[in-house]
């Protein structure tokens, strides 16, 4: 019983555990996703707006030589071409003001720094200006200058217009080509797939954006690989200390529940002598002063209090057996239970009851003899004392899936719904059923322990009872774990 507690206590802060590390886990890589997604698309709408703004896309000239072979960076700021050819970045300091479109709001110095930068004269104007706008979509400036972008651009009839490499060392412009063919052909304006972020864009032409999004995922399974080794080490140090603190919260309960018992045990034991010694006296007083009415009550209680402290010898002896579940031997169930009926048949002959038996064979299961006896004998009197005149009595066996099924019904009164959940409890007994009156009209005592011994000897067997009422029946049902072997 006491281990079955530890082991709850356990899995609940396990599950508490668990369910903390795993929400924290959702609330925070949820939110992270979602807030470098959006910045990640607000990235890339604003590297085309730049370029679609720009004229990324030159003319062709007359010759029929695409100067598209030119990326945007490669124009001056207010996207011409210088007229001898050079790009921004061979210009010198004292050409550059000639080239600075007075409109586009980009200092002198911050111009003449972003054009002299290696990496930016070789991504682009629409990268240059991107470098140096201010952060009005909420992006970082430092994440935007260590992004590198990449795009193609098609014609209406799906023919590569220009293409636009930030990097040739990581990707040929025919892998990215095929790779923005690849994103047009699912429909989707913007998505995340094979280490990239893309976008498209464009009404008279179609501009392909794309980002590369390979450290960020690296930066994100590496940091949820660590969140998981961390927590796996911190699930494993929680499990360590919930199985000594459950130890430490039980043991208490566990030595007062010993003590309890070793109590019980020996005050039964103690009240045998006397008990016994009370009935053989009144045995033989009444051989010499014959029929007494103070006697007969002496005689009467006398064998009350030897039922109760036999009741409660069984009880504890039923409860010792859970401790020693594994020495149960396997027995055949069947035979157990017919033995068990088969004394009551007379006693139904005698009181008018029908008593009825559906035993299925070769059902076995790992139990002691002598205790499943106790606890058929206990469910099938239970049902004597509580059925209507004349009723019948049904006691059935069967087998289900890794299971036995051991049921005791009776015609009788339904228990009362707050009496379901403690009729198995010591010295509890449903007001209506105190006393039944037999045939004879003599009253029966009942002690309330008849039950709580059938539900100790079912724990000890690893089953469980329970009881239901409906149909005009009281049904008690214990389930068995089988035993194949």
């Amino acid at each position: 019983m006491f281990r079955r507690s530890r082991i709850k206590i356990v899995a609940l802060l396990m599950a508490i555990l668990l369910l903390t590390l795993l929400g924290t886990i959702a609330v925070i890589y949820g939110v992270s996703y979602r807030e470098m997604s959006q910045e990640n698309r607000s990235m890339l709408e604003l590297y085309a707006r730049e370029y679609l703004e720009n004229g990324g896309l030159p003319d062709t000239d007359v010759d029929g030589d695409d100067s598209g072979d030119r990326l945007p960076d490669e124009e001056s700021a207010n996207g011409e071409v210088p007229e001898d050819g050079r790009i921004a970045s061979e210009l010198s300091e004292e050409e550059l003001p000639e080239t600075i479109d007075a409109t586009s709001g980009a200092g002198e110095n911050e111009y003449r720094k972003i054009i002299k930068d290696d990496s930016f004269a070789a991504s682009g104007s629409a990268l240059g200006d991107l470098a140096g706008t201010d952060d009005t979509y909420g992006i970082s400036r430092r994440r935007l200058e260590l992004s590198t972008f990449y795009s193609v651009v098609f014609s209406a009839d799906g023919s590569v217009l220009q293409v636009n490499n930030d990097d040739p060392s990581q990707m040929s412009d025919e892998v990215l080509t095929e790779l923005a063919q690849s994103f047009l052909e699912t429909g989707k304006s913007y998505g995340i797939s094979r280490n990239m972020i893309y976008l498209v864009s464009g009404e008279d032409y179609t501009l392909v954006s794309m980002m590369d999004n390979t450290v960020v995922g690296e930066s994100i399974i590496t940091l949820l690989r660590y969140t998981v080794i961390f927590g796996a080490v911190a699930i494993v140090v929680v499990l360590v200390l919930a199985i000594f603190l459950s130890g430490w919260i039980i043991r208490p309960l566990e030595e007062n529940y010993r003590r309890q018992n070793q109590f019980i045990s020996d005050a039964g034991h103690e009240l045998k002598t006397p008990v016994s010694t009370i009935s053989t006296n009144a045995e033989l007083l009444q051989r010499e002063i014959g029929e007494n009415r103070w006697l007969d009550n002496i005689r009467y209680e006398n064998s009350r209090m030897t039922e109760i402290v036999r009741s409660l010898l069984d009880l504890l002896r039923a409860e010792s057996l859970t401790s020693q579940a594994e020495q149960l031997e396997r027995m055949d169930l069947g035979r157990a239970v017919t033995a068990g009926v088969l004394p009551f048949e007379a006693r139904a002959f005698e009181e008018g009851f029908e008593l009825s038996c559906e035993i299925a064979d070769d059902i076995f299961i790992a139990g002691e003899a002598s205790q499943i006896g106790k606890l058929i004998s206990i469910l099938v009197d239970n049902a004597f004392a509580h059925t209507n005149p004349s009723g019948r009595i049904v006691v059935s066996l069967e087998g289900g899936k890794g299971s036995a099924i051991l049921t005791v019904a009776n015609e009788g009164d339904p228990i009362p719904p707050e009496s379901t959940d403690r009729i198995f409890d010591r010295f509890y007994r449903v007001d209506s059923s105190r006393t039944v009156s037999g045939q004879d009209g003599a009253a029966q005592a009942h002690y309330g322990l008849g039950l709580s011994i059938a539900k100790a000897i079912a724990t000890a067997h690893r089953a469980k009872i329970s009881v239901s009422c409906g149909d005009g029946m009281t049904k008690f049902m214990v389930v068995f774990p089988l035993k194949v072997k």
